[in-house]
């Protein structure tokens, strides 16, 4: 899967990273899991965009 976080403001790429299943293991998250959404968003989202200095609330995100 790949991540992409975008600026709500111009919509252009801020962030892109490849979601592996070795970063899903470490974070003990599951894809087939009911909770997947809400646990990569306040698990794995939310450490990258600390990580990166990008604030959440000017961005949206789209994972394929």
């Amino acid at each position: 899967m790949i991540l992409k976080i975008y600026s709500n403001k111009t919509n252009e790429v801020l962030f892109e990273k490849l979601i592996t299943q070795e970063l899903l293991t470490t974070y003990d998250i599951d894809i087939n899991s009911d909770d997947f959404t809400e646990l990569f968003e306040t698990e794995i989202l939310s450490d990258l965009l600390e990580e990166n200095n990008i604030q959440s609330s000017l961005t949206h995100y789209e994972l394929n």
